[in-house]
């Protein structure tokens, strides 16, 4: 048995789930600021995610005393475009997502996502919505940069916007 599990300690320190927190407020903020509404959508589905390569975390569970089948959700993606053809709006929300057969030093089976829907917007909006986002975690997390497999990325400076065509 690892250390780690002859403790009760958690691996995360206070300084993170502070540093979390404010990130969280601040995306909230954000998007309040702008209208959009935050939701929140099952975590249990009757159905598997239906892209080839996500695997769903299956949950066996006792419904009227049938054992049934459920998925823990990928993505918030398909509930949330239920609420939008439903007429909410502008919507987002920030939820617990899971995923089998992935995991690694980096990458956990379960994670936090956000996911966000802006009714009427167009990908040039969104991307300027994606780097305020980045600005707001950045500055959550105390530093100036991101760094991820020797890149660095400076949100603070204008974004390099590619067609599609330029970044095949």
């Amino acid at each position: 048995m690892s250390q780690a599990m002859k403790t009760y300690q958690p691996t995360c320190s206070i300084e993170a789930l502070k540093a979390r927190a404010e990130m969280y407020h601040k995306i909230r903020q954000f998007f309040d600021e702008r209208n959009v509404l935050e939701v929140e959508t099952p975590v249990l589905s009757q159905a598997a995610v239906t892209d080839v390569h996500l695997a769903s975390v299956q949950v066996q569970r006792h419904i009227h005393g049938k054992l049934n089948t459920q998925y823990l959700q990928t993505s918030p993606e398909f509930p949330m475009k239920r609420l939008l053809a439903s007429g909410s709006g502008a919507i987002y929300q920030i939820c617990k997502v899971f995923r089998d057969d992935e995991h690694g030093r980096k990458h956990n089976s379960e994670f936090t996502m956000l996911e966000w829907y802006r009714v009427g917007a167009d990908y040039i909006a969104l991307m300027d919505d994606t780097m305020a986002v980045l600005r707001l975690a950045v500055q959550a997390a105390g530093t100036a940069t991101l760094a991820y497999r020797g890149m660095i990325c400076d949100p603070a400076l204008p974004p390099e916007r590619l067609t599609v065509a330029e970044a095949v």
